[in-house]
């Protein structure tokens, strides 16, 4: 039952995944079939998200109790978050099944647990909603402290830290005076954490400090010791930040940084605790970046980086890219440097959650624009930069003033505002620019719309031009007539004797019968000699029977001859235009080109190409 469920969750991920595609297939296909298909799309569309919503339980669990659900809840919790999120929704099936209350607010908080995991905040939220108002009626006091610690975390998790100290502290009062405090201390420890997400580090630090002391005091609490321990390597570091105007204090904050880390370390190690490894390591980097050991830094990054993204730890990014990006500018390596802090930006912007250092991220980048002469960019960010600054409540006037220290702001500002100038009257000048490249591009619609029309035009020519070969095959198997001697005066000016005229022009049927104008040396004498006479009279006959002079004759030949076997011969086809040109008599591919575009009004090439797509279709 377990390999079913694992493919069950596999294909409700697929029916996810597939509603992301809907947008890229639409764009794809024609006004019509998109109108005609956009009932079905709705339809599955509508299934897909019913699935996720209301995940269909599996025959194989309806004979399970509740407790039973329950107990593989919380061990596909740890392994795979989408068939504990299967096993949720049938403990609270089971619990309408049975009409029973107690199991089914328990069954709700289960729900609301798995989506947030999920990152499926309003699910969540829905949840922890009706589990708080069933728990309450119930009067369900373990839950009832459970349901408003779980919704505090879920606006945690997602960055309303606001809303979720509020919850976080209603727990906390429930649990203030109980016998058993380590219900508080865990609470504690969340406020602590919160509070250092928003930068009230001092209250975070002197917190964390007290929830250490009393877990250090208890047997078996080596996860909240860790939690004590990150998050005091975390805010003695952030403090370090924040002091980069006062060396000596910064020293002793990053000293203090290190102290806890090691300890922490050592803990990790010995619990295998690799979530834990990799936070530290976080820390480890930032610290020797605000160290200015940048080379350093960045060797821890790197390989942090590398388990964050085994881990999963997608929280770790920005962080990371920011001292990555930091270090490198430290180095003078600008372009680097930009990189990573952009990267720093998309991070912060995936998950979601407002990322403290964005202010220093855009300096950072204004700074780093500057140097490599990208002027736009350096203004652009150095405008988020203040923007920011404004914006941004939750940074005090320590922070403030330590950024204006460090990277010299009232200077780089000054700078910004020459470069703002130059800006304005760059764009003067590229205004005209503007212009031009808005003419150019209506000369390249012109050119496309010309080409388009000279296409067309081909394609009528190549049209055409099949009928005309069909003609060609025809006459050629066609008995021909015999040639008639002339009766006007033309003939008395060239003084040669009917017979001979008859014999001549048999003789040339033989010449075309034996297609021997595909010769490369086919001059007028060599034809001559072929039809026995002399180039003279030749040339006069051909002028009076052909209508035409030796070369023109001749090169009609050809095409006539390139014409049919193109058209029958796929072989031939493949040939390259020089070797075709060779095989019909032309000694260059520009001059059988040239006589090919003269007599058909369309390139060999233009030929081949259509004569292939009519072959493939009538294969097909």
């Amino acid at each position: 039952s377990t390999e079913y469920l694992y493919k069950h969750c596999m294909f409700l991920s697929l029916c996810n995944k597939l509603k992301t595609c809907y947008v890229f297939i639409f764009m794809l296909i024609s006004p019509v079939i998109r109108m005609s298909l956009l009932v079905v799309f709705l339809c599955v569309g509508w299934f897909a998200s019913a699935q996720e919503s209301d995940i269909q339980i599996p025959d194989s669990l309806k004979t399970s109790s509740f407790e039973e659900l329950k107990e593989q809840f919380y061990v596909y919790e740890a392994k795979d978050l989408r068939v504990a999120e299967m096993y949720a929704q049938a403990m609270l099936s089971l619990a309408k099944i049975n009409k029973n209350p107690s199991q089914t607010h328990k069954a709700e908080h289960y729900n609301a647990r798995v989506s947030t995991a999920l990152g499926k905040k309003q699910i969540a939220l829905a949840f922890i909603e009706k589990a708080f108002n069933h728990s309450r009626k119930e009067n369900d006091s373990a839950y009832i402290l459970k349901n408003i610690f779980l919704k505090g975390k879920i606006y945690d998790d997602f960055g309303e830290y606001t809303k979720a100290i509020e919850f976080y502290l209603q727990a906390s009062n429930l649990v203030k005076n109980n016998l058993d405090q380590t219900k508080f201390h865990v609470i504690s420890q969340n406020i602590a954490r919160v509070k250092n997400q928003i930068n009230d580090v001092r209250n975070a630090i002197e917190i964390s400090r007290r929830n250490l002391d009393y877990f250090l005091s208890q047997d078996n609490r080596e996860f909240d010791i860790m939690n004590c321990y990150l998050l005091l390597v975390s805010a003695y570091c952030k403090l370090a930040i924040e002091r980069q105007h006062k060396p000596t204090l910064k020293k002793t904050y990053i000293d203090s940084s290190f102290y806890f880390m090691k300890i922490a370390h050592k803990e990790a190690v010995a619990y295998d605790d690799s979530e834990a490894l990799t936070m530290l390591a976080v820390s480890e980097g930032i610290n020797y970046c605000e160290r200015n050991e940048f080379e350093r830094a960045l060797n821890i990054l790197e390989t942090t980086e590398k388990r964050a993204t085994e881990l999963k730890l997608h929280r770790e990014f920005p962080l990371i890219y920011l001292f990555q990006g930091k270090s490198y500018y430290g180095l003078q390596q600008y372009e680097k440097a930009i990189t990573f802090l952009q990267k720093a930006i998309a991070a912060s912007k995936a998950i979601e959650i407002d990322f403290p250092y964005l202010q220093e991220t855009f300096i950072i980048l204004a700074k780093s624009y500057k140097a490599v002469g990208d002027i736009d960019n350096a203004i652009t960010h150095y405008e988020l930069f203040y923007k920011k600054k404004e914006q941004n409540e939750l940074l005090n006037a320590e922070n403030n003033k330590s950024l204006y220290e460090e990277y010299d702001i009232p200077s780089f500002q000054e700078q910004i505002r020459e470069l703002q100038d130059k800006s304005d009257h760059i764009d003067t000048k590229y205004k005209y620019a503007k212009y031009f490249a808005f003419l150019l591009a209506v000369a390249l619609l012109v050119i496309v719309f010309l080409y388009r029309k000279r296409q067309q035009q081909y394609k009528q020519r190549f049209k055409k031009l099949l009928v005309h070969i069909n003609t060609l095959e025809q006459q050629t198997v066609a008995p021909r007539k015999a040639a008639r001697t002339p009766k006007d005066t033309n003939k008395k000016q060239l003084r040669i004797p009917d017979e001979k005229i008859k014999e001549i022009l048999k003789n040339l049927e033989k010449f075309e019968e034996k297609e021997l104008f595909l010769n490369n040396n086919c001059s007028l004498n060599f034809v001559a000699k072929k039809v026995q006479t002399n180039s003279t009279y030749f040339s006069a006959i051909l002028q009076q029977h052909k209508k035409k002079k030796f070369v023109q004759y001749i090169t009609d030949l050809r095409i006539e001859y390139v014409l049919k076997r193109l058209k029958n011969d796929g072989v031939f086809r493949s040939y390259d235009i020089k070797s075709i040109a060779y095989e019909v008599g032309f000694n260059t591919a520009e001059s059988f080109s040239k006589a090919f575009r003269k007599s058909t009004g369309i390139y060999p090439s233009f030929f081949i190409k259509n004569l292939d797509k009519l072959t493939n279709t009538s294969k097909n």
